[in-house]
């Protein structure tokens, strides 16, 4: 009876053993991407703490060692200008005009709120917490600030919402530079000689996908192709087949992704030599991190569930495949390929939602961006022993919440926009050199919860739009059957007509 039984025992362990290793690797097959990510992330880790340790390198072998990475990033980027028009001009053109009015109406409230409650929550932790008030920052004078002027922003975004060129807009866009220089004048009748500075503005174009002229004119083009009917659906379906195929592309480039994320890590490792200052750093990364933390875990989520009603970490577990190429990658418009195929597939949001809101959210919607610029401007301000009133404190939030409207989606964009917004309160930009050391890696973070804040708004729009989007399918459908019954009417009319022998006027 006891062989029995341990004979038994043991051919239970073996199918048990057995089964769970099927498990094992039927999860590990199903998730191979994501596995492999995290695989290419350790693997980079190791990599560049073995060639920091043991090798003498050079800036130019860096470079080298990023190669891979850049190549995979240039993939990304080249394929973004073509999903953004091709995925806003066919998700407008499926829309009706009235239908687009309520989405887009959702959208901008979505995107607005969120962004004013994550510039918040920054503003009141850092306020609490103070994380430079013990810190000191090395100054030095000999720097040149980069002179910022918040109307010259606003303006440069308004006209790269209208680009000269749509050609150009795929690769530029207009910036406008400020000038200042003194000038040495005489007084009439005196030689008593007088200085004063003047201002020139210098525009001129910089390297950068124009993504927000790209998106207002494909949303134009595509209200354009709904007025006219069936004469525009030729085109529409000819996009619709470009956006397939784009995506297709995507999937061939994420192949690559693991080994250009590698070398991406092992770049990054071997460039961080001060590890002091990246210490000295940790109270103001914990400051960000808590705030991006509240902003990802606690709002967005609620948000989601006092308007929906439904659990939001469904969408959340959904889009985590995104989220992890948004932490490896650090670009949000990179990302946005994987992006749509979390959202469509794995969430089925609507892709008339999803291909009308995800561009756009991309580069408006960067509630990690606007978090990070607050703590950052004001972490600058207790470095240096800036006393911040409160309505310099509101004209920050303002700022960095405009600023982060049309920010490239692409890594190290937040170092950029920082600066805009110390110059706008008046804050020293050049201190701003100290956060690079870190910038790298709270981009990361930054990235993730803004592709988790788009995620969310397209699921949220989605569910309260289901009743139009149902009206528009029946009143497309009734409008489909009646042309084929009106045709049908023609064709026997003529048909009776002509068998009558009677005289016919076409």
């Amino acid at each position: 009876m006891d062989a029995s039984q341990r004979s038994y025992d043991s051919g239970f362990d073996i199918r048990y053993c057995f089964t769970n290793r099927k498990k094992f690797w039927k999860y590990i097959m199903d998730n191979i991407f994501m596995v492999s990510s995290l695989a290419a992330v350790v693997l980079g880790i190791i990599i560049g703490l073995i060639v920091k340790t043991q090798f003498s390198i050079s800036d130019v072998d860096q470079l080298y060692i990023g190669f891979p990475g850049e190549i995979l990033m240039r993939m990304l980027q080249m394929v973004t200008a073509p999903l953004i028009v091709t995925s806003v001009i066919t998700g407008v053109s499926g829309l009706s005009v009235n239908t687009s009015r309520k989405i887009a109406a959702r959208a901008a409230v979505y995107f607005v709120s969120t962004t004013l409650i994550s510039v918040t929550i920054g503003m009141i932790l850092v306020l609490l917490v103070k994380p430079g008030a013990a810190l000191t920052a090395s100054k030095s004078d000999t720097e040149e600030e980069e002179q910022f002027s918040t109307v010259d922003a606003l303006l440069d975004l308004v006209r790269n919402m209208v680009p000269e060129n749509l050609v150009q807009a795929c690769f530029q866009q207009y910036k406008t530079d400020r000038l200042e220089y003194e000038v040495h004048t005489f007084e009439p009748n005196s030689s008593v000689e007088t200085n004063h500075t003047e201002v020139q503005l210098v525009d001129h174009y910089v390297d950068g996908s124009n993504t927000l002229g790209l998106i207002v004119c494909s949303f134009i083009f595509g209200l354009t192709l709904k007025t006219m009917g069936e004469r525009g659906k030729a085109l529409v379906e000819l996009l619709s087949i470009l956006n397939e195929a784009t995506k297709y592309v995507v999937d061939l480039i994420l192949c690559y992704l693991p080994a250009g994320v590698m070398f991406m890590i092992a770049s990054h490792v071997v460039e961080v030599h001060d590890w002091e200052t990246t210490y000295k750093l940790g109270k103001f990364m914990a400051v960000v991190v808590i705030g991006l933390i509240i902003h990802a875990v606690i709002v967005l989520p609620t948000v989601y569930l006092l308007w929906v009603r439904r659990n939001p970490w469904t969408v959340i577990k959904a889009v985590s495949p995104a989220l992890l190429t948004a932490v490896l990658i650090s670009s949000s418009s990179a990302t946005l390929p994987l992006t749509f195929q979390c959202c469509e597939e794995r969430n089925n949001i609507d892709r008339r939602i999803s291909r009308f809101m995800l561009p756009i959210g991309t580069n408006v919607n960067m509630d990690g961006t606007a978090l990070y610029e607050v703590v950052a401007a004001v972490f600058i301000a207790q470095l240096t022993h800036i006393n911040l009133d409160l309505s310099q404190l509101i004209t920050l939030g303002v700022t960095a919440a405009v600023s982060s409207i049309g920010a490239a989606g692409i890594p190290a964009t937040g170092a950029v926009t920082t600066l805009f917004v110390l110059t706008a309160i008046g804050l020293p930009a050049k201190e701003a050199s100290i956060l690079v050391v870190v910038e790298w890696l709270l981009d990361r973070c930054n990235t993730v919860v803004n592709v988790l804040g788009d995620c969310i708004g397209v699921a949220l729009v989605d569910q309260l739009s289901k009743r139009e989007l149902e009206k528009m399918e029946e009143y497309e459908q009734g409008s489909t059957r009646s042309d084929i019954d009106a045709d049908g009417h023609v064709q026997d009319g003529e048909v009776h007509i002509s068998s009558a022998g009677s005289f016919v006027t076409i």
